[in-house]
């Protein structure tokens, strides 16, 4: 299994989060963390926000999932199963992003 690592922009955030989500879930597994740096958490948090119509807020979970900020992926977001499978199982592929 191949989890993906990307830097959205404020637009690509949450759909790459949700695609994620989709991919983890037809190979079998379910998304137990979302990991992002910093950075990311920021834009993550504004994204939900509106998307909720609220403000950017501080958020622990989404769509009960947990998110955990990593302070050394600044920018980049992935989805992850749990932590066994990852171990057993799990490649890591960074897409690059197309911004920079």
């Amino acid at each position: 299994m191949t989890i993906l690592e990307y830097t959205p922009n404020d637009d690509e955030i949450l759909p790459f989060i949700h695609d994620s989500f989709r991919q983890l879930q037809e190979a079998g597994y379910e998304p137990r963390y979302i990991l992002v740096g910093q950075a990311a958490y920021r834009r993550l948090c504004k994204a939900i926000g509106r998307q909720f119509q609220r403000g950017a807020g501080q958020f622990e979970t989404y769509l009960h999932v947990p998110i955990v900020v990593d302070p050394f992926r600044q920018e980049a977001v992935c989805v992850v199963p749990a932590a066994a499978i990852c171990a057993a199982e799990a490649s890591g592929y960074r897409i690059p992003s197309a911004s920079k």
